[in-house]
């Protein structure tokens, strides 16, 4: 979802998915261990990835809120996801993530001077539960048919499946071996539901 968090930072996830089937037990767990209330949330996201010789590519990620009677919004975030640091040990994945926002009806445009190319796009819709700093999010992932199009007449589920999220972000250069046990002990309350996996996603 489009956040409202520092400019940067460092960036604890875990991956997950849960069957359609699943999903109501799955909810009333996280009502009983998160923070009262949820939010609900529509957007657009499309990836970007910029060769640089070496793997991982850079990965900018851009966003902007989404509805399917007036999807034309020209406000967009631009998300920057560094490359996971090499480390075996930790339980999630970290990686920095920098963060900026811009207007522009020309975006596709601006985009391609800058060199990008576009991997893939998806609509996602779900809901938002936090934990303290945590955050789950657990989205349906929609696909067009035709590019450019979005009316709902062009958009089909990708799976029957949820996708779930699982972060906390902390300032830059903070060590993050607490919050990393902290995130993974969390993840591990939702088992068998839904089992929270650090996912080589970089590795093609």
């Amino acid at each position: 979802m489009l956040t409202s968090m520092p400019y940067q930072c460092q960036e604890l996830i875990l991956y997950g998915s849960v069957f359609a089937d699943n999903l109501p037990d799955l909810e009333r767990r996280l009502t009983g261990l998160c923070d009262p209330g949820s939010t609900e949330f529509s957007e657009h996201d499309l990836s970007f990835s910029l060769r640089t010789g070496t793997d991982p590519d850079v990965t900018i990620r851009l966003r902007r809120r989404f509805n399917v009677d007036s999807y034309q919004s020209h406000q967009w975030q631009f998300r920057y996801i560094g490359g996971p640091e090499p480390d075996q040990k930790c339980p999630v994945i970290v990686r920095k993530v920098i963060d900026s926002n811009a207007y522009s009806h020309l975006m596709m445009d601006f985009v391609k001077t800058l060199g990008l190319r576009m991997d893939y796009e998806f609509i996602a819709k779900g809901t938002v539960w936090t934990n303290g700093k945590m955050k789950v999010v657990i989205s349906q992932i929609q696909k067009t048919e035709k590019a450019g199009y979005y009316d709902q007449s062009n958009l089909k589920r990708f799976s029957d499946s949820y996708l779930v999220e699982m972060s906390v972000c902390l300032p830059d250069s903070a060590e993050y071996t607490a919050a990393a046990k902290q995130l993974r002990d969390f993840a591990d309350q939702l088992l068998p539901l839904v089992e929270m996996e650090k996912v080589d996603y970089w590795k093609k």
